[in-house]
């Protein structure tokens, strides 16, 4: 049996080795991922994140030895295609506020499902697969009544809908979805990695997974520069969105502009007790340990203490408001001592919350009405931060002609490419994204 596997894996390793010599980009990718033999696995194959955050190639032997190289390969770009599009970490960050274990399996094999459909289309994957012998049909949006050239979130929501709509019928349920679907490849790990029993932190893996993911492919787009031009177009444009920076340095623009806090801010802290010099603490009379200290002591204190302000106006897109939340992660992640309060605001405030770790950020916006900021922007005056973010287009109301002192005391504004900052840009640092 050993050498049953030790010989499907030197076969799998030399069809991965001829794509690479024939630069096939997927050849270049998965000779950086480690592959893992499994009889147990229901398909094929699968990409699987393990409890470190890495990802590994899992794969049936007794399916492989029997598939010939060319469905072996489409099966690959398929999984290629589903690294890339980040679909473990996008389902994890999905399931991360379900707390519903029914809901939660639920929502895992709809999410299957519409990543199948989305990658089969990218891939060009044919309508019919061999695979041990026996033909597979991959998932398509056509068996689903669903549109092409969509994003994943789209066929998900989708397909969400129509089980809620079903189940209230009790007509077809997710099961029967599943069951249309296709068995190219097992998702059986993607929301189940480091699972200890005790509760998985989704979001923390999430990351993980993301920042692996884009070390093994900023380094397999080294190695395969010398022939760009056998990139796909669609390879391109994903590659592209996993290796770009963020669209801005948050926590360097605060850091920078209010350094000066470092070092002017302090917290009262205990005193060490002199023993030479005990006569200057009250003692006790009876166990002869200090009872109060006259001087109690002082350090810097290093946190920042922060407010995002975040325009939720009908105005901004959803993608605008995204990228504010990610400037609280930006800034979660690179200082653990930061107090961010984040107020989302349209014509007045809609919520207000803390966030200490990334899970805190709450995804459901309030607002989407009109534009008037000057509520948050004097609540975060009452809040005394060292610096206040305000993510906006600049379509606001007059912050120009709000007296000074009812603004925090430093403000720095972040724009859009295309918005204005005739409104603002009297009040603070403005930073365009």
């Amino acid at each position: 049996m050993d050498n049953q596997i030790e010989n499907v894996d030197e076969r799998l390793r030399n069809i991965i080795a001829k794509m690479t010599l024939g630069y096939n980009y997927w050849g270049y990718l998965f000779a950086r991922i480690r592959r893992k033999s499994s009889n147990q696995l229901p398909s094929i194959m699968g990409v699987g994140a393990e409890s470190d955050g890495s990802v590994s190639l899992y794969y049936n032997p007794d399916l492989i030895k029997t598939t010939d190289d060319k469905n072996i390969v489409y099966v690959l770009s398929h999984e290629g295609f589903h690294l890339l599009n980040k679909h473990i970490s996008r389902l994890l960050r999905i399931l991360a506020d379900e707390i519903n274990p029914e809901q939660k399996n639920v929502k895992m094999k709809i999410w299957n499902i519409a990543s199948d459909c989305c990658v089969n289309a990218q891939a060009k994957i044919p309508k019919v697969l061999q695979i041990a012998g026996t033909d597979v049909e991959p998932c398509r949006t056509e068996l689903y009544d669903l549109p092409e050239d969509k994003s994943s979130e789209f066929y998900y929501y989708r397909l969400l809908e129509k089980e809620q709509e079903t189940q209230k019928k009790m007509g077809t349920t997710v099961d029967d979805l599943e069951g249309r679907a296709d068995k190219l490849d097992d998702h059986e790990s993607w929301s189940s990695v480091g699972d200890d029993g005790e509760g998985l932190d989704f979001h923390a893996t999430s990351r993980k997974i993301e920042n692996y993911v884009s070390s093994i492919v900023k380094d397999s787009v080294k190695s395969f520069n010398r022939d760009k031009g056998k990139f796909p177009s669609n390879v391109i444009d994903l590659i592209e969105e996993i290796l770009k920076p963020p669209k801005a340095p948050y926590y360097q623009i605060i850091r920078k502009l209010v350094k000066a806090s470092r070092f002017s801010k302090f917290k009262r802290s205990h005193s060490k007790v002199n023993r030479k010099r005990g006569y200057v603490f009250s003692l006790s009379d009876s166990m002869n340990i200090p009872v109060i200290s006259p001087f109690p002591g002082r350090t810097r204190d290093h946190t920042f203490d922060i407010v995002l302000l975040l325009d939720t106006s009908g105005s901004m897109s959803k993608e605008d408001i995204i990228e504010g939340l990610s400037g609280v992660k930006n800034i979660i992640e690179n200082d653990k001592y930061c107090k961010v309060t984040v107020l989302e605001n349209d014509a007045d405030i809609q919520k207000e919350y803390e966030v200490k770790k990334i899970r805190d950020i709450q995804f459901d916006i309030k607002g989407r009405g009109g534009t008037v900021l000057r509520p948050g922007l004097e609540r975060a005056k009452e809040l005394k931060p060292d610096v206040c973010l305000c993510f906006t287009d600049g379509y606001v109301d007059n912050i120009n002609e709000i007296p000074r002192k009812l603004l925090p005391k430093k403000l720095i504004w972040i724009i859009q490419k295309d918005g204005s900052v005739d409104m603002v840009n009297k009040t603070g640092f403005i930073v365009r994204i």
